[in-house]
This record gives C-alpha cells, sequence and structure tokens, in this order.
C-alpha cells in the first residue's frame, strides 16, 4: 500500500515542475514563455512591444497551403480518422522530398511518422528507444532535448560547445562522455540556438562515432536548408553509412511558416517509427487529418524551393543588420550566424544573468527576447529574425544596451 505522504507525481516530473514553478526568476526551462508572456502583457496595456523570443519566421501561411486546408476542410471532416502514422499523401510527399534533396530513399509506408510538431517526435523518440537510466549525449548551447530525455527516465549528458571555436562540434568531446549506457546524441543542424551550419566534417565524425559505440543519431533539422552566403547544407541522412541508426526530425512550423498546424515528422528505422506509433497511437491516437493535406502543398518542389528563396534573402538581410547594430555596441560579443533566423549574442559583460538582461530589454526596449539560460546558453540572450519589425528591434535593442555598462573591457566584437 501506498504511503499516503509519498509523492503523488512521479520524480522527473516534480522536478520538472518544480523548475517550471521558479521559471519567472531562473529562466529554466523555458524562459522564453515567460518574457513572451509579461510582453503579451504589456501590449494588452498599450505598449508596443516587438516579439523577438519566440523562433517565428512569420505567421503568414502561405496562400497554397491555406487554401488547401480550406478546400479539402469539409470533404477531410467527415471522413475516418487518419492512420496513426499520418495520411498516406502526406509520408509519400515527404519520402519524395527526401528523395529530391537528400538521396535518401526512404519507405514511406513504416518509415515516416507525422506528429504533432517536431518536440512530439523528440518525446516519441525518447520514449520508445530509452529504458531507465539510459545517457543521451546533448551538445549546448541546444534547444532543450534534456526535457523528453528526463520525462522518458533517461539521463541527459551535456557536451559543452566552445564559442571560440564557433561552437565546433568535435568527435573527440562527444567520445569521452561514451559510457556502456549511452544510447543517442543529438544533433541540431542548422543549429539552435548559434545559427551554425555544421561541416561535413563534424558530421562524418558524429557518424564515425555512432558506428563504432553502436549508438544512435537523433537529427533534428527543423530549421533545413536554412543557411547563408552559399553555404552547403549537408543534413546527416546524406551518408548511407548512418542511416540504419538515423532518426531525421523535421517541421512544417519554421521553414513553411505554419506555427500554428503543429506539424512535424519523423524518419528512420522501421523498428524505431513503428515503436514511436505505439507512443502515439496510445497517447493521442495520432493527428487530426484535418490539417494534414494543407501541409502536401507546402512539400511541392517548385513551391518550396521559391518560397524559401524568399524567406533566405529576407533573413539574411535581417542578420547582417543585427550584426552590424549590435557589433558595434560596447559589451556585447557576437559569431555571425550561419544559418537558421537566430542570432546569439554574448551579453556576459554586463554581469547581468541572461534573464534579467531580457526583463531590462522589455522595459526598457519593448523588445521580447529569449534567455540563453533556456538553451545552455547563460550570458547569452537568443533574437529571433525575420520578423517585419526586426531592425526596429534591433535598434531599439542597441540603445538600450548602450545604457549599460560593460563590467570589463572586450577584446572583440564579432567573430565571422
Amino acid at each position: 500500500m501506498q504511503n499516503k505522504n509519498s509523492p503523488v507525481l512521479a520524480s522527473q516530473v516534480r522536478a520538472l515542475l518544480d523548475q517550471y514553478n521558479r521559471m519567472e526568476e531562473t529562466g529554466e526551462p523555458f524562459g522564453t514563455v515567460v518574457i513572451a508572456e509579461e510582453g503579451q502583457k504589456l501590449q494588452a496595456k498599450g505598449a508596443d512591444v516587438i516579439f523577438c523570443a519566440e523562433s517565428i519566421l512569420s505567421t503568414v501561411v502561405p496562400d497554397e497551403v491555406l487554401d488547401e486546408t480550406q478546400k479539402t476542410l469539409r470533404e477531410v471532416a467527415v471522413k475516418s480518422e487518419a492512420p496513426f502514422l499520418g495520411i498516406p499523401e502526406l509520408r509519400q510527399a515527404i519520402a519524395k522530398r527526401f528523395e529530391r534533396l537528400y538521396d535518401f530513399k526512404v519507405n514511406w509506408e513504416d518509415e515516416i511518422i507525422v506528429t504533432s510538431g517536431s518536440m512530439q517526435s523528440e518525446y516519441y523518440l525518447m520514449s520508445a528507444m530509452l529504458d531507465p537510466g539510459d545517457e543521451v549525449i546533448i551538445p549546448v548551447p541546444s534547444f532543450f532535448f534534456d526535457i523528453p530525455v528526463k520525462l522518458a527516465r533517461g539521463v541527459p549528458v551535456f557536451s559543452k560547445l566552445d564559442p571560440k571555436k564557433n561552437y565546433l562540434h568535435d568527435k573527440k568531446d562527444f567520445e569521452k562522455l561514451i559510457t556502456d549506457k549511452t544510447k543517442i546524441i543529438t544533433l541540431c543542424n542548422p543549429h539552435n540556438p548559434t545559427g551554425r551550419v555544421l561541416s561535413e566534417e563534424e558530421l562524418i565524425g558524429v557518424m564515425e562515432l555512432a558506428k563504432k559505440h553502436d549508438i544512435y543519431i537523433m537529427h533534428d533539422q527543423v530549421y533545413e536548408r536554412m543557411v547563408y552566403d552559399g553555404r552547403p547544407y549537408v543534413p546527416m541522412c546524406k551518408f548511407s553509412e548512418a542511416r540504419d541508426r538515423l532518426i531525421s526530425i523535421s517541421s512544417f512550423s519554421k521553414i513553411f511558416n505554419m506555427i500554428n498546424y503543429r506539424l512535424g515528422f519523423a524518419a528512420g528505422p522501421k523498428e524505431i517509427i513503428s515503436g514511436m506509433e505505439m507512443v502515439h497511437a496510445f497517447s493521442s491516437m495520432g493527428n487530426p487529418s484535418l490539417i494534414q493535406r494543407g501541409a502536401v502543398v507546402a512539400l511541392n518542389a517548385e513551391f518550396e524551393d521559391q518560397h524559401l528563396s524568399e524567406t533566405i534573402a529576407k533573413v539574411q538581410r535581417a542578420r547582417d543588420y543585427a550584426v552590424s547594430k549590435l557589433s558595434s555596441v560596447d559589451g556585447i560579443r557576437i559569431i555571425k550566424p550561419e544559418g537558421t533566423n537566430l542570432i546569439l549574442p554574448d551579453i556576459s559583460e554586463f554581469g547581468m544573468s541572461s534573464m534579467d538582461f531580457c526583463k531590462y530589454l522589455l522595459v526598457e526596449a519593448k523588445v521580447a527576447c529569449a534567455p540563453g539560460v533556456a538553451y545552455h546558453a547563460e550570458g547569452q540572450v537568443r533574437i529571433s529574425l525575420g520578423g517585419e519589425r526586426i531592425n526596429e528591434a534591433i535598434d531599439r535593442i542597441v540603445e538600450a544596451a548602450s545604457k549599460l555598462r560593460p563590467k570589463m573591457k572586450l577584446t572583440g566584437k564579432i567573430a565571422a
């Protein structure tokens, strides 16, 4: 019989909840939400707030996607529910896209699953693969991959990336952390929150490490193809040697502006996708078929190429403006992003926590930014580029930051 005084919640959930309840002060695990909500409160009081905290390129869904969604709404609503893995048309389109872009042949019938955003794919993956105590290596700074690991009763093992080396993903550093409990290593490429685009050499190093130690690779590529200055984008699935131990995860939210569709997908070995399907089936019973047909249109090759070309050109201009302006501020250091819609300036010289700095910007500049601590990057802030008023937001941040006095003189402000 259970002790009446014993905790109701499981230990990993209780720990996360305790962290969440202190989030307003600490910024962990997701202080981005706190800043966004505080910004919304200010906005409700009449303040002119610009939101750059959450990574949203645009909330303007492409007309082609909206038209297809609206056209099929009544037709699909009266049909039987979609298969747990997702509607066949969408999985077929995803499979064709993998082959077209990356020469990666994947069986749409049993090697692809459609989920409610990429985070659900990641949670399902950890739940399907991890036994209690299994370890997952996570290079940091990073998106919070550690949360689904903890919820699945796994153990996140952090590998600190060095900004002085431009956040190089060095297999030698990862190998030092591998034990007989290591099951998965996570990659985010293009990288959230640093904006790095991993080189082919880095990816090969991780692939070799995974093969040597018989571990799996989770590649979060929600910013796929969002690279600048003519730099090539190489996903892990390009390497045939990695495919039997690779789970590639992506989303429609970022590059297709479909944030409110909450659609993501994963591709990987049949056994792993089947395991994810079991978690999916007995938790959400699949995703609404009403919205999946709209996503099929987004994967049309001509549409995607044109849409992405316009998006990249726009965000690259915003990146260049932000780097130029912010690097002129005494107390800010910047590594120029190579991709994504994100920039991660270092503000540690001001002697403030990233959460306090973001609160200061919200009050002083009326700009909502994300505290780096939420991404294992204390002393930095994440700014999302791409909004219609991003240049104005950067100007406001520059003005507000210029009022602060750095604690010590910087030796350099920008690394190419």
